[in-house]
């Protein structure tokens, strides 16, 4: 074994105690107890244990180790960083002998993982040249299929009877690692920089959102992004339908391919030059928003359409969370919508852009986004509830980054011009106002009611009880106040020199440097009609200890008394009115 990892090393180009004079090259003496002296730190990391010291992938924080990996992967001895130095020429397409190519083009991500190493990655090749492995492409196209068709081109499913159809692996072509060359100004200099979006990011918030506590958490994985592939078949028989054949796939890969198809990985997936091949999903919305963009581990912004999931499971919990104190059967209920570490969800969403923009001039980087949302769950109670959780992410809030927060930008100017590129919050507007339906503030103290019964209805326990979160849905939890106005009324409250210091609102304890956890107060300003809007503040005033609202040291402002009810008046001095909840005491 030593001496293997020996010889391993001289290919690598990696030098030894014996390799390193001048000109020769020798091969390690054989000696049982004999070790190669090399420095550890030219074992590339594909080839280093996955412990920490030697190489750790999993985290995608400031992880040097990841770094190195990835461009000892994508560029390993190569001068050109425009693309990855390794990867299949783009081949004919169509028949060609007893093969059939097909090039089909995905808008957003394409996940594949191997299952083989710390980080999720897909299965590599020669080279280290990605691939989806055939195996997956066969379990797509069979389920897209008619019996007869699945039994003729894939065979039954004992094996005795073999399909006329193989299935070869699928690869990308051109730059599949997501290479982008930036100018960044460093040290009063501009260089030329090389950024990569291949590195994804997973980052669960639901707990420190909804619950409270918890710490923050960046996961690192790999995704194609926007990847061109070509997909390879084979058949011996003469008599194939190739067009057939070609159908079958692409009615397969309108389901999407790969893993984390649920938040639209995969999906959209289409020939060149042709619409995207979108599935068939009974709700679809049209939003259109704006706000501070996501970043990736590259600094490159942007907005990933996960979010609308993300943001639908953390309000189902909020929402539940109000009205069942049985943990786990809201865990139950919620993995069972949107996945768990043991099976998917049943909830699929894809966000089919129609235009994107983002702007990189200011400090904060920010998107301005269009589209059609499109949902969809096997049951249709289920579909109708989620619908409902949807259209209340809309209007109390939005998506995305920064959603508790009003658009600064647009609502409050002033603060924009002060703050020199340091963006806050987002503006969300929907294009079927019938769908909404929620113009004043009776429509939302009816909308509000109505979903709290739905609730109770589906979970709720006898009476309903709410679980000890920081943002369970209580009405002696959290409280609604609203108003319709031409500008906000509210938004300088959370610049108040008293209230922004508070952990309720500035999401900091007094000698933090920075935001340890998030606001306690949603500010939204919803779209009504003619240049109006339903400005809409929603206040959770517990701490997570107690149905009732515990000690409300959120609300604590240094050492004086907490500054609740004196916001509470503020708002009302503004003129927006209870909408729901009990006001507090």
């Amino acid at each position: 074994m030593i001496r293997g990892l020996g010889e391993a090393a001289e290919k690598l180009g990696i030098k030894t105690e014996n390799t390193a004079k001048k000109g020769k090259t020798s091969k390690v003496k054989s000696k049982s107890n004999s070790q190669p002296n090399m420095n550890i730190e030219q074992i590339p990391m594909m080839y280093r244990a996955q412990v920490s010291g030697r190489c750790s992938l999993q985290f995608a924080g400031n992880n040097e180790d990841l770094e190195q990996w990835r461009d000892e992967w994508v560029y390993p001895n190569s001068n050109n960083k425009n693309q990855p130095r390794y990867q299949h020429k783009e081949p004919t397409l169509g028949i060609v002998d007893k093969s059939y190519r097909i090039k089909i083009e995905f808008p957003f991500r394409l996940f594949s993982n191997c299952g083989q190493d710390s980080i999720l990655r897909p299965a590599l090749g020669k080279n280290g040249i990605p691939f989806i492995p055939g195996s997956s492409i066969k379990g797509l196209f069979r389920r897209a299929c008619t019996s007869e068709q699945a039994i003729k081109y894939c065979g039954d499913n004992k094996q005795l009877v073999p399909g006329i159809l193989r299935f070869h692996r699928a690869y990308p072509i051109g730059d599949w690692a997501g290479t982008k060359q930036v100018s960044i100004r460093r040290n009063r200099q501009i260089i030329s920089e090389t950024r990569y979006r291949i590195i994804d990011v997973i980052h669960p918030q639901q707990k420190r959102q909804v619950e409270g506590g918890g710490s923050p958490k960046a996961l690192a994985s790999i995704s194609f992004y926007q990847p061109t592939c070509i997909f390879e078949l084979s058949s011996s028989n003469t008599d194939i339908k190739w067009k057939e054949v070609e159908e079958i796939l692409l009615k397969a890969l309108q389901n999407g391919v790969g893993g984390k198809t649920s938040t639209g990985y995969g999906l959209g997936a289409h020939i060149p030059l042709q619409s995207p091949l979108l599935p068939d999903y009974p709700v679809n919305i049209g939003f259109k928003g704006l706000g501070v963009s996501p970043l990736l581990r590259s600094d490159e912004p942007e907005f990933r359409p996960n979010v609308f999931k993300a943001t639908l499971r953390g309000h189902v919990k909020r929402l539940l969370g109000g009205v069942c104190n049985n943990k786990n059967a809201l865990e139950q209920t919620v993995n069972k919508f949107f996945g768990s570490s043991e099976a998917p969800g049943i909830v699929n969403i894809f966000w089919e852009v129609r235009e994107e923009n983002y702007n990189q001039n200011d400090l904060t980087p920010t998107y301005d986004t269009e589209g059609i949302l499109h949902i969809d769950t096997p049951n249709i109670i289920d579909l109708r509830f989620l619908e409902q959780v949807l259209k209340f992410a809309f209007v109390m809030g939005g998506f995305g980054k920064s959603w508790r927060r009003v658009s600064h930008t647009k609502f409050y100017p002033r603060y924009s011009k002060l703050a020199q590129g340091l963006h806050i919050g987002c503006h969300w507007e929907c294009s079927d106002a019938d769908w909404v339906n929620v113009n004043s503030t009776n429509d939302l103290k009816k909308f509000l009611n109505d979903l709290y019964e739905l609730c109770k209805n589906r979970l709720g326990t006898q009476p309903p009880s709410a679980v000890n979160w920081r943002e369970a849905w209580h009405p002696k939890r959290v409280v609604v106040y609203s108003k319709v106005v031409n500008q906000s009324s509210a938004v300088q409250l959370f610049h108040d020199s008293t209230f922004k210091t508070t952990p309720a609102i500035g999401g900091r304890n007094p000698n933090d440097t920075r935001p340890k956890f998030f606001s306690s107060v949603w500010h939204r300003m919803l779209p009504v009609s003619n240049n109006k809007y339903l400005e809409i503040v929603t206040v959770f005033y517990g701490d997570g200890q107690s149905p009732t609202g515990g000690e409300r040291t959120p609300w604590k402002h240094k050492l004086e008394d907490n500054q609740l009810q004196n916001f509470i008046e503020s708002l009302e001095e503004k003129g927006l009115q209870l909408s729901w909840g009990e006001k507090p005491r």
